[in-house]
């Protein structure tokens, strides 16, 4: 009677975390993309819109392969790239993110591709200062303004 019950506790146990796992699972979409190792910023916002399906992401990689949104690209053709990619859109935004191992040359280089596109709002991604494993988090960053001199 004993091990019968202990069995059912830990169904009932099981049970409801795989209920609560799939319903955060539908209430926070995620983004297909490339995965890096962000680096972590503790006074991050959350910035959910960049969850989004149709928000506009590039990322650098740890080998500085870069990426608008899943589709390797270059530096060189990537200011015209973006530029197409958020001609429709309202606000114009973008958003930036890196593994935690990229030059800070690198981000330069695809910060001055972002001011040749005109883009003006930047979101730069950060990872998560938790340690709240296997809970979906929207993504948490930095949002800027690239301003241009008068």
């Amino acid at each position: 009677m004993k091990l019968l019950l202990e069995v059912c506790l830990v169904a009932f146990i099981l049970a409801s975390s795989l209920s609560r796992i799939a319903a955060q699972s539908a209430a926070v979409p995620m983004q297909k993309g490339i995965t890096v190792n962000q680096p972590v910023m503790h006074n991050a916002v959350a910035i959910p819109e960049a969850d989004k399906e149709d928000a506009v992401v590039v990322t650098v990689t740890q080998d500085g392969s870069v990426y608008l949104g899943v589709d390797r690209t270059n530096i060189t053709a990537l200011s015209e790239q973006m530029k197409n990619a958020v001609s429709n859109r309202d606000p114009k935004i973008l958003y930036i993110k890196a593994d935690a191992h990229v030059s800070y040359a690198s981000i330069v280089g695809i910060l001055d591709s972002v001011r040749a596109a005109g883009i003006q709002r930047v979101g730069l991604l950060t990872g998560e200062d938790s340690n709240k494993r296997g809970s979906l988090i929207p993504p948490k960053g930095l949002e800027m303004l690239i301003v241009s001199p008068r």
